[in-house]
């Protein structure tokens, strides 16, 4: 994801262009005429600068006698603005224990202050927030500001720059550190913790003992652990192309001065500091960072240290060692250091990570300048690497940010120690927290889930997920066969998850449903990971291989030759095959169904999982992606993508699957706002309705929703009830209740939407091919089947609202920055406007042809049709399948009368699937109420009613962890249970000869029951 902090920079430089963050430099000419120094002086100096080429010099005599006095008007303003911040930069020579004081006020009156530590040396910023972080409150007409000189010191100068009095940021942002430990101390709590809870994680105190000695067996480990992760991270010398030439051209660019002590150069700027002010010529927020930016300045600090360890020539190895010294140097001054908050760090991740592993290739010149203690200090702070000290049972879940970005980086500080008992107690701490984030966690937060789903932003999202593996895989073959090797449920919990991603990607890409803000059908599986795992060894370390993790490897890379290839077909290990069978991911809502070579996915929404993200100029009309979207995925060739979707001339109104309100673009498009202070500027919305998931059955599967608008664009009387039956190659839709009071728009449910690459690409309508373009044709008649461009059939019993069409679009791209054109085929059901308990049903049969849709059809018409729908109303979705002879039932309600030859009632919604041989009953239950929290839907409302948009993150159960569940069942005739439910069921048979099954569930997985007649147990 390397393209995100690009993302986040957009984001605040939306929020960041008004007032004071026009600003430019305060001291390039003169020094302010409203400052005053009390017993003390002001003066232009060269010798320090954050921007431009100088800074303002304070020398001050008489301790807190002295004073800097300021005045502004922008401080009047301060007090009508919740958000005002102030800004300053500060450069200390001398690190001194004492502090500044900072009092603003008016009328000679202090109305709020803060202090400011100056147990540092080099260049420091402060960002306060005048009404939350500051002691007293702010006062309309404020016009002073007062720095007060440290008490104990008679005399000392500082530097000032880049000072700001009154800056819109965003509240998440500031970060406390070593010199404001009292700014916003609800980040380390908040959901951007990861980044912001730095001052926190340097605290931690640490849970282990430090052992008295280290064995012989711990230092091979040790050697065995430094010698693999160096590896990882040393380019081969084929793929080393900086030469010296580029390295000193590039590094002239810094402008990286020495005068004795003190060392001077370009500003370094972090990701944080474009909420505050263009810095560029242009005011081009990616061109400063593309110029001037910490990851342009830590890459290159990587070039020189691989540069380093590669050259043969001892007087370019001088001459590098030089370089990356002043390079080291110059970024602690800059403030790049431990204790150092930047102002505030958010994906300082991604921005930084060249650093950490620039200075363990380094590690013995800084040793030998007499750095280490400092770097090791600087490293562990900005990695976080304390937040591993936490003992783990109180360790808050770390997200895929850690993963991605940061696990390495905490590696590289610990192995920047020598070897000692406090490196194996960092060690052993870095593996305990390591293996306690990655075994399944049961809230919303955390990354890894029960059932194999992978989570960012409270949500499954697989583009994260390829950076948490892709960081994470390595890290664990370089612990593997160590005494600090992650633990076996971490390593199953790991393993299970790339499983599922292997499940749902064919075999490279995933389904649009799952690709969060970018709906771009371009995103994909990574290869490494499995790799990694491979060569990681089995979960319970048996084996030094994982050969089915070698498989799905050799399986994204048929027909290539590598030395990952090589070594895995060497050891006899072939390629994995198209999976088979059927999965359910009730964390996030996606279930995955397999035959053949071909996968399907269906996607939904409710209370806890959100339908959408969207940020400015990304997903601006992927409002209904989790609408019940299906999506059919064959394997990609040179000639076909395997998919239906291309964004050029994609109509967002009709994603297949769905039952939506077909809305003009202006109104589809998204209003992404900055809903409240736990979040960015974002759409995640969320419904009220806590019924959607799936079960599964001997292979086979059903998903099943209850689909509500969200008030925010007046859906609120927007409601369907859908289910899908996947069964073989066989899937049943079907849909009841759909209603709605919105007479502008008609509402449709979308069968499919497929981009045609010729005009003349055929569809087949009851047996005919039509291959005329463009084409319409409405209500066909009574019964229907079509086959798709792609050889997808569908069977539509009642085909009298059916829209058939051949046509061009004309759209908008997921982006928002342009219009778009394509040719597709689109068939849907049309409701009409404001429909009043509409419904639907319609069969699709994969990879078929003209010939078994014939026989289909002629079944279903039939006394022997391939299926039975056996109820489809606001209490329940039933379907019979002939050839299993399974019954699937969706209940969306308890007790009520249910149209199923075996059940008798129900205690709550739940999915249920059977199949009855003989005096063998067995059974797939699931409760797909994850439950974070009970009762009513939680979300605020307006005076009219209606549901206010808030963040995911500020609601209150979004840490709380998934609540386990008893579903009881009252099913006709006696039943026993048998000795593999794993005490899951307890069966009990009534006076009335039927029997009672009490069914615990959790984590919306699936609860397999088997029963037998009484009689045939005790045999």
């Amino acid at each position: 994801m390397n393209r995100l902090w690009l993302v986040f920079l957009l984001l605040f430089a939306v929020t960041a262009n008004s007032n004071a963050q026009a600003q430019t430099d305060l001291c390039e000419e003169n020094i302010p005429k409203d400052w005053q120094a009390v017993n003390g002086s002001l003066s232009l100096s060269q010798r320090h600068f954050k921007l431009g080429r100088q800074s303002i010099q304070w020398d001050w005599k008489a301790g807190s006698k002295s004073l800097l006095k300021l005045k502004d008007k922008a401080l009047a303003q301060v007090a009508g603005n919740p958000r005002s911040t102030f800004v300053i930069w500060i450069y200390n020579e001398s690190p001194l224990n004492d502090k500044l004081l900072f009092k603003f006020g008016k009328e000679g009156q202090t109305a709020c202050n803060f202090e400011f530590k100056l147990n540092f040396k080099g260049w420091r910023t402060a960002w306060v927030m005048y009404h939350r972080d500051m002691g007293g409150k702010p006062v309309p007409g404020m016009n002073t500001l007062e720095v007060q000189a440290p008490a104990a010191s008679k005399k000392g100068t500082l530097f000032i720059d880049q000072l700001m009095y009154n800056v819109t940021i965003n509240p998440r942002s500031p970060m406390r550190d070593e010199q404001l430990p009292f700014i916003n101390p609800g980040a380390d709590k908040a959901a951007n913790a990861h980044w912001n809870a730095l001052y926190s994680f340097s605290h931690a105190p640490g849970y282990l003992p430090l052992a008295k000695s280290i064995s012989s067996n711990e230092i091979t480990d040790l050697a065995t652990i430094s010698k693999r992760y160096r590896e990882q991270v040393l380019p081969t010398e084929d793929k080393v192309h900086t030469v010296l030439p580029e390295i000193v051209q590039e590094f002239a660019y810094w402008n990286i001065r020495r005068d004795g002590q003190n060392i001077t150069g370009r500003p370094v700027y972090s990701m944080n500091d474009t909420e505050l002010v263009s810095f560029s010529p242009a005011g081009n927020v990616k061109e400063t960072n593309r110029l001037s930016g910490i990851k342009r300045y830590s890459q290159f600090m990587l070039r020189v240290a691989q540069a380093r360890a590669t050259s043969k020539d001892a007087g370019e190895q001088r001459r590098l060692e030089s370089i990356f010294m002043d390079l080291l140097d110059h970024l602690d001054d800059q403030g790049w250091a431990y204790g150092s908050g930047m102002g505030a760090l958010h994906h300082h991740g991604y921005n930084l990570e060249g650093f950490y592993t620039a200075c363990l290739l380094m590690k013995e010149l800084i040793k030998r300048e007499g750095k280490l203690d400092r770097t090791f200090k600087s490293m562990s702070w900005f990695s976080g690497l304390g937040r591993t000290l936490q003992h783990p049972h109180s360790l808050p879940s770390s997200n895929i940010d850690v993963f991605n970005t940061l696990l390495g980086s905490m590696l590289s500080a610990v192995l920047m120690l020598d070897d000692s008992p406090e490196k194996l107690r960092y060690l052993h701490s870095y593996s305990n927290w390591l293996s306690k984030n990655v075994v399944p966690d049961h809230t919303i937060e955390g990354a890894f889930k029960p059932d194999g789903a992978v989570f960012h932003h409270g949500n499954l999202y697989p583009a994260y997920g390829i950076g948490g593996y892709t960081g994470i895989a390595p890290i664990v073959y370089v612990l593997s066969g160590t005494s600090f090797r992650m633990q076996q449920p971490a390593h199953e919990s790991l393993r299970n998850s790339l499983l599922m991603m292997h499940y749902y990607t064919n075999p490279f890409k995933w389904p649009v449903s799952v690709s969060g803000r970018h709906p771009t059908g371009n995103w994909g599986i990574a290869d490494m990971p499995y790799a990694w795992m491979a060569m990681a060894g089995t979960p319970d370390g048996k084996l030094k291989t994982d050969t089915l993790m070698a498989a799905v490897y050799l399986k994204l890379n048929e027909g290539k030759r590598n030395q990952w290839t090589n070594a895995f077909k060497n050891m006899n290990i072939s390629p994995a095959g198209y999976p088979h069978g059927h999965w359910n991911l009730n964390y996030g809502l996606l279930d995955i169904h397999r035959r053949q070579d071909w996968l399907l996915t269906l996607r939904g929404h409710n209370r806890y999982f959100i339908s959408h993200e969207s940020y400015p100029g990304e997903n601006m009309y992927g409002r209904y992606l989790a609408y019940g979207q299906l999506e059919v995925l064959f394997p990609q060739s040179k000639t076909d993508d395997g998919s239906n979707f291309k964004d050029e001339g994609w109509d967002w109104n009709n994603i297949p699957g769905t039952t939506t309100l077909q809305l003009p673009m202006d109104k589809l498009r998204a209003n992404v706002i900055n809903a409240d202070d736990f979040s960015g500027i974002e759409e995640m919305l969320i419904s009220d309705e806590p019924f959607a998931g799936g079960t599964t059955f001997k292979g086979q599967g059903m998903f099943a929703m209850k689909l509500h608008g969200h008030d925010k664009y007046d859906m609120g009387s927007f409601r369907a009830t859908k289910s899908w039956f996947m069964l073989d190659s066989l899937v049943i839709c079907l849909g009841s209740d759909i209603h709605n009071s919105i007479t502008e728009y008609p509402t449709q449910t979308t069968l499919f939407q497929n981009y045609l690459k010729h005009t003349s690409d055929p569809v087949v309508v009851n047996g005919l091919e039509l291959r005329t373009f463009p084409y319409k044709e409405n209500g066909i008649g009574r019964s229907m089947t079509v086959i798709d461009n792609r050889n997808i059939g569908y069977y539509i019993p009642d085909a009298g609202n059916v829209l058939l069409s051949k046509d061009r679009q004309l759209s908008r791209d997921q982006k928002d920055a342009r219009e778009t054109s394509g040719n597709f085929a689109k068939l849907t059901l049309d409701h009409g406007n404001a429909p009043l308990n509409a419904g639907y049903e319609y069969a699709m049969l994969v990879n078929t042809d003209k010939q078994q849709m014939k026989e289909m059809s002629l079944k279903m018409n039939s006394k022997a049709p391939v299926y039975r729908v056996l109820q489809k109303d606001s209490i329940a979705h039933s379907v019979w399948y002939a050839t299993q002879q399974i019954t699937a039932t969706a209940i969306f309600g308890s007790n009520k009368v249910l149209a199923d030859s075996l059940l008798i009632s129900n205690s709550k919604a739940c999915l249920l699937m059977y199949q009855q041989k003989g005096n063998r009953l067995s059974m797939s239950v699931t409760d797909p109420d994850l439950a974070f929290y009970e009762g009513s839907d939680d979300s605020p409302k307006d005076a009219s009613g209606k549901r206010k948009e808030v963040s995911i993150y500020s609601r209150k159960w979004y840490r709380l962890p998934a609540r386990p569940s008893i579903v009881k069942l009252r099913i006709k005739g006696e039943w026993a249970t048998v000795r593999n439910n794993d005490g899951l069921v307890k069966a009990v048979v009534g006076k009335d000869g039927n029997t009672q099954l009490d069914i615990r569930c959790k984590d919306g997985l699936v609860s397999a029951v088997e029963l037998v007649k009484p009689n045939q147990k005790k045999k």
